[in-house]
């Protein structure tokens, strides 16, 4: 640190004694020193560097005390836990330890009972997240570590103990008391359903009671973002407040206490959703904001952005990595960027109109300044953005409104249930308007893939055309030409090799089949039932890969017991052929039958727990390779390993290295 500040010091040293025409220089040397400073920081607050971290002594031992970090949420199968480890046990005795942990307990009715803050000693197996296993799949291991978590692992009922309770920080205990609170006041007036899961997630930022369809109409439509609570939820709250508390205004006295009231009242707000990301970088930046106000100053808002976003990476720099932080900076930056050039295009005259005109220009240029980060992390992109937002953000507003009635009558039931009948009418508006928006067939255009070289050339395009458009100046139009010829070129570069690939792909799935033929555009795959059925698991570990290499959105899924003729692929029984390679499926429905003369093929893929032998396969077959598919059981797995590494058989074993992928 004494380096730094030495360095810091040098800067202005120089500053005042170097000569007008090498002025640029301390402002570089500026830069570099908070480059330097942030590198130092991320370091520093990487918890992998740690040498107690959790991650470097996880298979030293399997007994862990443990204390909960977050709210537990309910999945399928289990419960998803988060949580800080402090403790762990050799073989001797009991050792100090850091570091978060991913954990999922088997279900059973006591675990319900688990809360934030509560210390627990577990028994359990912790071990490295895996990377992705498949083409273009989502890195959970990269997120994860992102949030400084390195290691998962599965708690068997029984196999863990309550050591003490609200042990957490009391002030997020308290938040969350208040949010579980405001949650049963809600129910209590028969708020249920669709309508509860999007009012407990527009009004308190809780998105465990949204259902998995509701999900995909919002991002269809493009109302995604008022599902999440953020700067235009914390926008609204300061509005409300802002106007309520105006009469503070005629004192200097009053000014400042209007700014501490409109201050706690914001983080107050930030409390009860928990202090989710979103929440603390919306009230962070209003908090710039409303103390730039109260020193009488004009506020420069860009200022007020980076001075907010500066503080937060300050305290976490890994934030910068998360979606949220770029969307909901990028967003505001747009608005406050198009805003008034864009509204200022045409002003109607008719109030209602004038009004209908600003909620779309708000759209606009959020949209616009977005969009390049949604289609390269979501690969969609609404059409229809401007209808939705014309009836999303009025209801959001509305929602938000009522809402907080609901909430503060709540000791006046006569009341409270006619504001909550209100509330409810109006979350039905807005589900069936999101629904119907969604569900027309041109109101999204899904399967849109750009890389990250493509991601900046759009974002300088937008930049530059901007400034083309409102000021007129040939340079900015030519640079805009220039960055579009670029992106063409990439584009079609990336067409032709799509349009001239043939591949073969064995895809890990966890317990499933699946084995997908492209050729050109056009994709094939095989599956078993399952698999078939569970589209969500087809849209986490392949819908990417299908995005990335030009095919449609819906290519053809077929059952492994489907015969088929199509291009170069044929497939009768077990018997595939591809352009000039063969396979055979090897799973129960195969009955193998020894002859003299064995066939010959390229690969065998042994599927779906087969009872057979390796040395059954060599009187049939003569192969290339055997390639073992992650539906079948690992010990059945290392007999067959065995078997082929004595007979020097060569094999892949897609369950450890992840898809197996042949180009042809």
């Amino acid at each position: 640190m004494g380096i730094f500040l030495s360095y810091f010091f040098v800067i202005f040293l120089i500053k005042k004694k170097i000569h007008y025409r090498y002025r640029w220089i301390p402002g570089v040397l500026i830069y570099l020193f908070l480059l330097l400073v942030g590198y130092e920081l991320t370091i520093l607050r990487t918890p992998k560097f740690d040498s107690s971290n959790i991650s470097h002594i996880a298979d030293k031992s399997n007994f862990f005390l443990i204390r909960i970090t977050e709210p537990i949420s309910e999945r399928q199968h289990s419960f998803k836990i988060v949580a800080k480890s402090y403790g762990f046990k050799d073989s001797l005795q009991w050792k100090n330890c850091s570091g978060k942990l991913l954990l999922y307990f088997e279900k059973d009715s006591t675990v319900k009972s688990i809360e934030y803050g509560d210390q627990l000693i577990i028994n359990s197996q912790v071990d490295e997240v895996n990377p992705p296993m498949n083409p273009s799949e989502f890195n959970y291991k990269r997120y994860l570590s992102n949030h400084g978590i390195y290691n998962q692992g599965f708690v068997k009922a029984g196999n863990w103990k309550i050591l003490a309770r609200h042990k957490g920080n009391p002030l997020k205990s308290a938040g969350l008391t208040l949010r579980t609170t405001f949650l049963d006041i809600l129910e209590s007036n028969h708020i249920k359903g669709r309508e509860f899961g999007v009012a407990s997630a527009i009004l308190l930022g809780l998105d465990d009671y949204l259902e998995a369809d509701q999900q995909k109409e919002f991002a269809g439509a493009g109302a995604m973002h008022i599902l999440c609570v953020s700067g235009l939820h914390v926008g609204i709250i300061y509005v409300i407040l802002n106007s309520l508390l105006l009469f503070l205004d005629k004192r200097r006295g009053g000014r400042i206490l209007k700014v501490f009231l409109l201050l706690i009242l914001i983080w107050f707000y930030a409390l009860i959703t928990g202090f989710s990301p979103s929440v603390l970088r919306a009230s962070t930046m209003f908090s710039f904001v409303i103390l730039g106000g109260l020193i009488k100053r004009r506020v420069n808002v860009y200022n007020s952005l980076a001075a907010s976003a500066f503080f937060l990476l300050i305290i976490d720099p890994f934030m910068i990595t998360e979606v949220g932080f770029q969307l909901s900076y990028m967003a505001v930056f747009g608005i406050v960027w198009l805003y008034r050039p864009v509204y200022q295009l045409f002003i109607p005259n008719n109030w209602l109109l004038n009004k209908i005109w600003q909620i779309s220009v708000v759209s606009i240029a959020a949209t616009l300044a977005t969009f390049p980060l949604s289609i390269y992390y979501f690969h969609q992109f609404p059409n229809l953005f401007l209808i939705t937002n014309l009836i999303a953000i009025p209801s959001a507003m509305l929602i938000i409104y009522t809402g907080i009635l609901v909430l503060l009558t709540s000791f006046i039931p006569i009341i409270s249930i006619v504001f909550a009948k209100l509330l409810v009418y109006i979350l039905w508006i807005l589900n069936t308007s999101v629904k119907f928006i969604e569900g027309l067939s041109f109101s999204t255009i899904r399967g849109i893939y750009i890389n990250e070289l493509e991601l900046i050339f759009i974002i300088l395009l937008i930049i530059s055309f901007a400034y083309f458009l409102f000021d007129r100046k040939k340079n900015y139009l030519f640079v805009s030409l220039g960055l579009s010829i670029l992106l063409m070129i990439s584009f079609n570069t990336r067409t032709y090799k799509n349009l001239h690939q043939q591949k073969i792909i064995v895809y890990h799935v966890n317990r499933s089949t699946a084995i997908e033929f492209l050729e050109n555009k056009t994709c094939m795959m095989l599956t078993d039932s399952v698999l078939q059925q569970n589209t969500s698991r087809i849209d986490y570990h392949i819908r990417n890969n299908w995005v990335k290499n030009g095919t449609n959105s819906n290519p053809d899924v077929h059952l492994l017991t489907a015969n088929i003729e199509l291009g170069n692929l044929y497939k009768k029984g077990n018997f595939i052929q591809f352009y000039n390679k063969t396979m055979v499926v090897v799973n129960p429905e195969l009955i193998l039958i020894p002859t003299n003369k064995k066939m010959h093929v390229n690969y065998l893929v042994i599927s779906q727990n087969p009872d057979i032998r390796i040395v059954d396969l060599l009187e049939c077959f003569d192969f290339d390779k055997v390639i073992i598919d992650s539906s079948n059981p690992y010990w059945k797995i290392q007999k067959w390993i065995e078997s082929c590494k004595g007979v020097a058989i060569d094999y892949y074993l897609v369950k450890d290295k992840g898809a197996w992928e042949c180009r042809i």
